[in-house]
């Protein structure tokens, strides 16, 4: 009885996402949805598994996003061979750890957060009330925050994080949040979790709600 009750929560929650989605998709839509929308991501991680495949999954995406785009101009191309190396590594321990978790996998997840830090760099720069660090990378960015799914305590936390960072959008008409952009990246998120926890995919599962990327 219980089970069934997660069942229609995880339902509801996923089922909100493609709502949003078809909310963004409107004619008449003006002004960026506020990423906290996505917050319902964390009582979806009900353990550090579901965070933790969420995690591979995402970095799948990255890795793909990364390989198929060319060198950024302010990154030299060794910095971006550096950059798919280490996400290449990062992925195979993942899976390593994900098919036989031990304390010497997490340290070496552990140790590739440190070489993610050494590569961001140090451009710190005072805001008002704040201090904020710029990265150099924000495919790295998403891999920390992969990596810190496995291997910190509050990873729910950083699932949201990671799921964040591949969808918040920005568009000076829209300003920075949920927008039209992106739509395809909350349905993709959507769909792992539909299918994570479901074993269908969104079509299948809400059928009259769903909308063409």
């Amino acid at each position: 009885m219980q089970q069934k009750s997660y069942q229609a929560a995880y339902a509801t929650k996923i089922k909100k996402w493609v709502e949003t989605a078809k909310e963004l998709r409107t004619e008449n839509f003006r002004l960026a949805l506020p990423i906290t929308r996505l917050t319902s991501i964390k009582s979806l991680c009900h353990d550090e598994i579901a965070a933790e495949q969420f995690a591979l999954y995402l970095s799948k995406r990255v890795q793909q996003q990364i390989n198929d785009a060319d060198c950024l101009s302010h990154q030299s191309p060794e910095e971006w061979e550096t950059y798919k190396n280490l996400i290449t590594d990062a992925i195979a321990q993942m899976e390593r750890y994900l098919e036989t978790p031990t304390l010497e996998g997490k340290q070496s997840l552990r140790q590739l957060l440190r070489q993610i830090d050494e590569l961001q760099g140090d451009d710190y720069r005072h805001v008002p009330w704040a201090t904020v660090r710029f990265v150099k990378s924000g495919e790295l960015l998403k891999l920390d925050y992969a990596i810190r799914c496995f291997v910190e305590q509050d990873f729910s936390y950083y699932a949201y994080k990671l799921a964040r960072e591949f969808i918040e959008g920005y568009k000076p008409e829209y300003g920075t949040g949920l927008i039209p952009d992106s739509v395809p990246m909350l349905l993709e998120v959507a769909e792992f979790w539909c299918q994570y926890y479901f074993g269908q995919n969104l079509t299948q599962k809400f059928p009259k709600l769903m909308i063409s990327t």
